[in-house]
């Protein structure tokens, strides 16, 4: 492999064996070679392909601000939520996540910390992505000798949230909120507390989706007022219940629930109850 750009002293622009852009860390890469020249491959510490959504989401500016460990652990970090999880990782996350990483670390220095008053719901919401990012933690502190405060787990989690619904970080907080909302509607109405089992797992899947449309004021065009009307009188307290919670997200949030999302929501909080 040749060097096609040098971006630093550690990290070098290559191209691999099918002509995609890569990018090459290790120390000193960039120091001892120039453009065209040979890589030392005994020098290379990670390897990384380009796609064009990463180069245009600021990857070289990061690159230049940030040191190449801890850009190198950021790949290595997404690298490893890609094990972790079977849905879609837009890779544009790679650089909130990095310098998140980053901010941690120098924050960690300074004895700096920041609560996250939606730390327990991160936690109860979405299990999965939180346990990854416990784990991205406990990385962290062997990686650079560190003790991060276990909570940061939850910013991670939402960088990684984000990245599988595709929205921006403040309208994550945002989602995160709206299935509180609606978990806890749903208890207060019923007067129960949801058991996590495989009904109550699809209720989480649809009240993320259910989230991501209000905040991207996604309308379902077609409306079956058959089938509204008949979910209504089968599961009038369900429906009820859906009511609140489109209630209490308007209020908070502005944000209005047509008719087809109001009954989907019935037909998933009727089944919570099988």
């Amino acid at each position: 492999m040749k060097i096609e750009q040098i971006i630093n002293n550690n990290t070098v622009i290559s191209k691999n064996t099918q002509g995609k852009e890569i990018v090459i860390f290790g120390k000193g890469l960039g120091f001892s070679g120039k453009k065209g020249s040979e890589i030392n491959e005994t020098q290379i510490e990670k390897i990384f392909v380009l796609s064009d959504e990463v180069k245009m989401s600021g990857f070289f500016e990061l690159l230049d601000e940030i040191p190449y460990d801890v850009v190198a652990f950021g790949l290595k970090a997404y690298e490893y939520i890609l094990t972790c999880t079977s849905k879609p990782i837009n890779k544009r996350i790679l650089v909130p996540l990095t310098d998140h990483i980053y901010t941690t670390l120098e924050r960690n220095k300074q004895n700096l910390k920041f609560e996250n008053e939606l730390y327990w719901n991160i936690r109860y919401i979405y299990a999965d992505e939180y346990h990854t990012a416990v784990d991205i933690v406990d990385m962290m502190n062997s990686d650079f000798n560190v003790e991060i405060d276990p909570k940061e787990a939850a910013f991670i989690a939402l960088h990684i949230v984000n990245a599988e619904m595709d929205i921006d970080l403040k309208d994550t907080y945002k989602a995160t909120d709206i299935i509180d909302i609606s978990i806890k509607t749903v208890e207060e109405v019923f007067n129960v507390q949801l058991k996590e089992d495989i009904n109550f797992a699809r209720f989480m899947t649809h009240l993320q989706f259910f989230a991501k449309r209000m905040i991207q004021d996604v309308v379902e065009e077609n409306e079956d007022n058959d089938i509204n009307k008949f979910i209504n009188l089968k599961y009038a307290n369900e429906y009820a219940c859906a009511e609140e919670i489109a209630r209490r997200i308007k209020e908070k949030y502005s944000y209005s629930v047509d008719r087809n999302e109001l009954t989907y929501l019935t037909i998933h909080i009727a089944r919570l109850f099988r």
